[in-house]
């Protein structure tokens, strides 16, 4: 019986499986550096753009106070001057978005709540000031 040429053909099987291995993971430590990298709302709006329209998207938000309303705000919400930076709130995804089911989305607003609402309810200032 001639062994010679299964070893050949167990080696290149193992080569062959390794290779594969070493591909699949240089793909998903891409994948992480991506997502990894600075992101700001600048790239977050690049595609979710334009943030009326987003905040209109999310005008149905229910708190969880019970409360409904858009987490997506201007700060000051009255002179709609700036964008509170996304990272806040949400996960970077990667860019290309592959499979949205995998999407982290926020289930509260704790930035809101600490940064002004510290009454964990979303009523205008003057209500206690």
């Amino acid at each position: 019986m001639r062994i010679g040429p299964y070893i050949y053909l167990i080696v290149l099987a193992s080569l062959l499986l390794l290779g594969v291995c070493a591909l699949a993971a240089s793909l998903g430590s891409q994948e992480a550096k991506q997502a990894d990298s600075k992101i700001d709302k600048d790239k977050c709006l690049a595609c979710h753009r334009p943030y009326d329209k987003l905040i209109e998207k999310t005008a149905q938000f229910k708190t969880p106070g019970g409360e409904i309303v858009t987490p997506h705000q201007y700060v000051p919400h009255e002179e709609k001057k700036d964008i509170p930076e996304c990272t806040e709130c949400h996960v970077p995804h990667v860019i290309p978005l592959g499979d949205s089911s995998t999407l982290e989305k926020p289930k509260d607003v704790k930035w809101c709540y600490a940064k002004c609402h510290h009454q964990n309810n979303f009523q205008p200032c003057s209500g206690c000031h």
